[in-house]
């Protein structure tokens, strides 16, 4: 099989295919799963960690571990969904040792807001990446949460294993994290944007 022709195979594959694959020690495997995740694992870890390095770190250390623990994988959810609950897990403890040496988030909100006025801000931004901006304010958790639900499409049970807790935690952190996200958006000036 020439390398088109393997790699038309790969792009065929399901993630579960390629995830056997790699189980039985097939690196094409893990290149073409790599290719297939990189971007939107990539896009969550940065909206995680808020860190493109770090993003990057913890985007290889997931792929190490898909590739060890490929043998051990059950089938009780999606390949992507484990894989991203792998990730989330590596972040999570990303956030904790920076989190050592990093202001609390009370000392944080004392700090004077020195930026222009909101509908400066507005007219020099659309509302996307104001979205995106006031995001960086919630809590992890909670942005965590809104970037699986909205961003990378996942549901309520798909982010609840993700996240390794009960659906209602999901439910209750997004319900809070859409209230934060519409205050945030209000006191920029702007209503009705956070459903």
């Amino acid at each position: 099989m020439d390398l088109l022709s393997a790699r038309s195979a790969d792009a065929a594959a399901s993630d579960g295919q390629l995830l056997a694959r790699i189980a039985r020690g097939d690196k094409d495997a893990v290149t073409a799963l790599y290719r297939r995740l990189e971007r939107p694992l990539f896009a969550f870890l940065v909206k995680t960690l808020r860190d493109r390095e770090a993003a990057a770190d913890v985007l290889n250390e997931t792929m190490l571990d898909v590739w060890r623990q490929a043998g051990r994988f059950e089938g009780k959810s999606s390949v992507a969904t484990w894989i991203y609950s792998i990730a989330h897990h590596k972040a999570i403890s990303w956030l904790r040792k920076r989190r050592e040496v990093e202001l609390d988030e009370d000392m944080v909100a004392a700090v004077p807001d020195d930026a222009p006025a909101a509908d400066t801000k507005i007219a020099a931004e659309d509302l996307t990446q104001t979205i995106a901006r006031l995001m960086e304010k919630l809590s992890v958790d909670h942005r965590i949460v809104l970037q699986l639900a909205y961003f990378q499409e996942f549901s309520v049970g798909q982010i609840a294993e993700i996240l390794d807790c009960p659906e209602n935690t999901v439910k209750t952190r997004m319900f809070y994290a859409r209230q934060r996200l519409r205050a945030l958006l209000e006191a920029e000036g702007i209503e009705g944007a956070a459903a």
